[in-house]
C-alpha cells in the first residue's frame, strides 16, 4: 500500500479491497478478505458497507462479496471517452519507427475505408495520401482489415450499392473471391493490399477492435513494392498486427490474437 504523505489511508484500503476483489474469480467473504488486504475486520466491514451502498459491489446470499455492475458503467465511460486518432498516434510513430513505412489510420464511413490519421518520414518519398481520403474495402488495406470485421449482410449491401471496380489486374471483382479473402484476414490477422489499388504500392493493414469485438478502426503502412518486398510482408504483417492489438487494449479489449 502507498504510504505518500498525501494520501487519504481509508481511500487506499478501499481500493486495496477494489483491486482484491477484482482479481478474485469467486466471490469472497470479509475474513478472507481481510487476510488478503491485512486490514482490521472492522474498517474492512465499514467500507464493504459503504460500496454496496453505492452498488459498487454486490453481497451474495451467502454473505460474500464481489464487484458490481456500477464498475462496468464507468468502465464503458472511460473507453468511451478515448479518442481513437489520440489514441492511436504514438503506436502510429513507433510502427513508423520500426518499419520505415507511412501509417494510416482509417475507420469505416459509408461503405468505404476513410483516412483519420497520418504518420510519415521525413525524406524524399511520400504518399500523396491524405487525412479524409476514402478508399474501397476490397482494394486497400485498411478496407480489407475492416471488412474482414463486419457482418456479411453489412458486407453484401455494401458490395451491392458499391460494386467491386477493378483498380488494377490484381484487384479482387468477385464477391466469393472476396469473402475468402477476408476469412483469411481474419486467420492471420492483417490483410494485404498487393498492387489491388495501385501499382507499385503494397499495403498491410489490420483492424482494431474493443472490448466487444466490435470495430472502431484499422492501421496500415504503405510501402513501394521496391522497398516491401513479398517475402517481407509477413514479417510487417506481425508488426501490424502487433501495433493494431496494442492499440485494441486501449478500447478493453484483452485477448492477443
Amino acid at each position: 500500500m502507498a504510504t505518500n504523505k498525501y494520501n487519504v489511508p481509508a481511500l487506499e484500503k478501499a481500493i486495496a479491497i477494489i483491486e482484491t476483489l477484482a482479481a478474485c474469480d469467486e466471490p469472497i467473504g470479509v475474513s478472507e478478505l481481510c487476510k488478503m488486504v491485512d486490514i482490521p475486520k472492522t474498517s474492512v466491514f465499514f467500507i464493504l458497507n459503504t460500496l454496496d451502498t453505492h452498488h459498487y459491489i454486490t453481497k451474495t446470499e451467502d454473505g460474500k462479496y464481489t464487484l458490481g455492475n456500477k464498475f462496468i458503467h464507468i468502465g464503458l465511460g472511460v473507453l468511451n471517452k478515448i479518442e481513437i486518432r489520440e489514441a492511436a498516434k504514438p503506436y502510429m510513430e513507433k510502427l513508423l519507427h520500426e518499419t520505415g513505412f507511412t501509417v494510416h489510420l482509417a475507420v469505416l464511413d459509408n461503405g468505404e475505408a476513410m483516412y483519420v490519421e497520418k504518420v510519415e518520414k521525413r525524406g524524399f518519398v511520400k504518399f500523396s495520401t491524405y487525412i479524409g481520403q476514402r478508399l474501397p474495402l476490397h482494394a486497400s488495406g485498411v478496407g480489407k482489415a475492416l471488412a474482414a470485421h463486419i457482418p456479411e449482410e453489412e458486407l453484401d449491401r455494401i458490395v451491392a450499392a458499391q460494386g467491386l471496380a477493378e483498380k488494377t489486374e490484381n484487384t479482387i471483382t468477385n464477391p466469393q473471391e472476396l469473402k475468402a479473402e477476408l476469412r483469411k484476414v481474419r486467420e492471420l490477422g492483417y490483410a494485404v493490399d498487393d498492387e489491388e489499388d495501385e501499382y507499385g504500392i503494397r499495403c498491410i493493414g489490420a483492424p482494431i477492435l474493443d472490448h466487444r469485438n466490435g470495430l472502431k478502426a484499422s492501421i496500415s503502412v504503405t510501402g513501394l513494392r521496391a522497398d516491401l518486398p513479398v517475402h517481407d510482408i509477413p514479417r510487417v504483417g506481425e508488426q501490424v498486427k502487433r501495433s493494431a492489438i496494442d492499440i485494441s487494449r486501449l478500447f478493453g479489449r484483452a485477448d492477443d490474437r
